[in-house]
């Protein structure tokens, strides 16, 4: 194989390359504006200062068992970040993933 068709196939490789993070970018981008609206109630209910992971665990109708199911997080640590406790990014994940909101949602 010659120089010139080893290039001519690496160009051909790059504008392939190019044509698919084109794609990628183009669907991370309406990823991000898909984000789940919020209920009006619930976001009544979280600007009144409850804790907006017990307001969007109830209103996905789920008991704290069910939502340490879905993201691994013991239900007595779910319990305690609803009443207040920090919590990490790594939870802010787990939670958000299983609750199907942005993780600022949560702070």
């Amino acid at each position: 194989m010659s120089d010139q068709d080893l290039l001519y196939r690496l160009e051909g490789r790059l504008i392939d390359l190019e044509a698919k993070v084109s794609q990628l970018e183009k669907a991370m981008s309406e990823i991000t504006k898909a984000e789940p609206e919020i209920p009006e109630e619930a976001q009544r209910r979280i600007d009144a200062g409850e804790h907006p992971v017990r307001v969007i665990r109830e209103l996905r109708l789920l008991t704290q068992s069910q939502l340490s199911d879905l993201c691994g997080i013991r239900p007595n640590h779910i319990s305690a970040i609803e009443r207040g406790q920090t919590f990490g990014l790594k939870t802010a994940r787990r939670l958000s993933e299983a609750l199907n909101v942005p993780a600022s949602l949560l702070f």
